[in-house]
C-alpha cells in the first residue's frame, strides 16, 4: 500500500463532524493512490462540502491529519498551500461563477496565474477541453448571458484544465447530466494516464454520468463513516 507521502490523497484518521444531532465525530481512514478513481457516495443527510473542505486543506480536522500529492496540509505554510492547490482541479458549485467576469477570463485565470504559458496557449489548451464537453469554445459573455448547462460544461473545462495530478468533483449538476459520462469520463482517463487520483462525491452511486466509469474504490460516507458500498447493477 502507498504511504502518504506517495499517495494523492491521505486521510489518517481525520475526524468529521457528524451532521445529525449529538452524535459523535466519525473518523476517517482512507488512501487514494496514484492512477485511481474513488466514487463515495454521501448520505442524504449530509453536506459534503466539509469532507471537499478537508480534502482541500481548507478546513483543518480536530483530529488526525490529511496529506494530499504527498504532503501534509498542517505542515504548509499559508503561501504553500496555495502553491499546492495549483496541483489541483476542483469541479464544485459548477454554476457560481462572479457575475461581473466574462466566463472565458474565470476559465483560465488559475493557468494563467499559476504557470508561464502564453494566454494563446492557455486559451488553446482550454478552448480544445471546451469542445470536449460539447461547448463550440469558450463562452464570451457573463454569467447571466450564458445557459446554465453551458456553465456547468465550462466549470469542466476549468477543473481539467492544465494538467491536475488530483480532481475533486463534488456537484449535483454533473451527475444529473448523463450526455457528459463519456467526456468526463475520458477526462477522469487522462488524469489517470498521467499517474493522477479522481475523487468523485455523488449523491447517488447510481447518477447517470458516474455510470461511464470504472471506480476503483466505491464508497459511502455516513455516520459509520467512510465504508465499502456497492453500486447498483
Amino acid at each position: 500500500m502507498a504511504s502518504p507521502e506517495t499517495s494523492v490523497l491521505s486521510l489518517q484518521n481525520v475526524s468529521l463532524a457528524a451532521r445529525r444531532g449529538p452524535m459523535p465525530s466519525i473518523a476517517i481512514d482512507f488512501q487514494l493512490g496514484q492512477r485511481e478513481l474513488a466514487l463515495v457516495e454521501i448520505d442524504s443527510d449530509d453536506d459534503p462540502m466539509s469532507f471537499v473542505d478537508l480534502c482541500l486543506g481548507l478546513l483543518a480536522p480536530h483530529e488526525g491529519e490529511v496529506w494530499c500529492l504527498g504532503r501534509s496540509w498542517s505542515r504548509q505554510s499559508y503561501r504553500e498551500m496555495l502553491t499546492h492547490r495549483a496541483r489541483i482541479g476542483t469541479l464544485v458549485g459548477t454554476a457560481a461563477w462572479p457575475a461581473h467576469l466574462p466566463v472565458a477570463q474565470v476559465t483560465v485565470a488559475a493557468q494563467l496565474y499559476h504557470t508561464d504559458q502564453s494566454i494563446d496557449e492557455v486559451i488553446m489548451a482550454a478552448t480544445s477541453l471546451a469542445r470536449r464537453f460539447g461547448l463550440p469554445g469558450l463562452p464570451a459573455g457573463t454569467p447571466s448571458t450564458v445557459h446554465h448547462d453551458d456553465l456547468v460544461r465550462a466549470a469542466c473545462a476549468r477543473a481539467f484544465l492544465g494538467a491536475p495530478e488530483f480532481v475533486l468533483i463534488a456537484d449535483p449538476d454533473i451527475e444529473r447530466m448523463a450526455p457528459l459520462g463519456v467526456a468526463i469520463a475520458q477526462a477522469i482517463g487522462t488524469v489517470q494516464n498521467r499517474g493522477g487520483g479522481v475523487l468523485w462525491l455523488v449523491d447517488s452511486l447510481a447518477a447517470p454520468a458516474a455510470r461511464f466509469v470504472s471506480a476503483d474504490h466505491v464508497l459511502r460516507l455516513g455516520d459509520r463513516g467512510l465504508v465499502r458500498a456497492r453500486r447498483p447493477q
